[in-house]
């Protein structure tokens, strides 16, 4: 009986010490990636937008003027195929290894190249973007995305 509350217990235990986001970004050395870099923001703007369910995160990461473009799509879709030209049914992102920036807590503006891979009706799709930054009250807000190479 002590071993069977013991093991709830600490299920229970380990449960609650989790913050339960799982929007954990494994880049960066060692796989690691500080929160406050642009390079952490550009992935998780890209995942809000092709993993989320509606654009009210992708939104609040944008500055006013792209997040007003952003709702006026009005969705998830809308936006991967008008705005990024590039829809996909998986997908996953990383930084390239070139975009670092050694400053980035005295920067106020960074541009960001990450690699997009994915599938989109069983072929194969590898892209890259540029997504420029700007530093407002010491948080990253995205202002335009661009075809790296044209």
């Amino acid at each position: 009986m002590k071993y069977i509350l013991l093991t709830i217990l600490s299920v229970l235990f380990m449960t609650g010490c989790s913050d339960g986001s799982g929007d954990e970004v494994a880049a960066g050395r060692y796989g690691m990636m500080s929160t406050d870099t642009p390079q952490y923001t550009a992935i998780v703007f890209m995942r809000a937008i092709y993993h989320d369910e509606t654009l009210e995160r992708a939104i609040s990461m944008a500055d006013a003027r792209f997040g007003r473009i952003m709702q006026n799509h009005h969705t998830n879709k809308n936006v991967q195929r008008h705005m990024l030209n590039l829809r996909l049914n998986n997908m996953t992102v990383d930084p390239v290894s070139g975009g670092t920036l050694i400053f980035s807590d005295v920067q106020k503006e960074a541009d960001i190249e990450v690699k997009i891979e994915g599938d989109f009706e069983g072929n194969q799709v590898v892209d890259l973007k540029t997504i420029s930054m700007i530093r407002e009250s010491g948080k990253w807000l995205v202002v335009d995305i661009k075809n790296t190479i044209p």
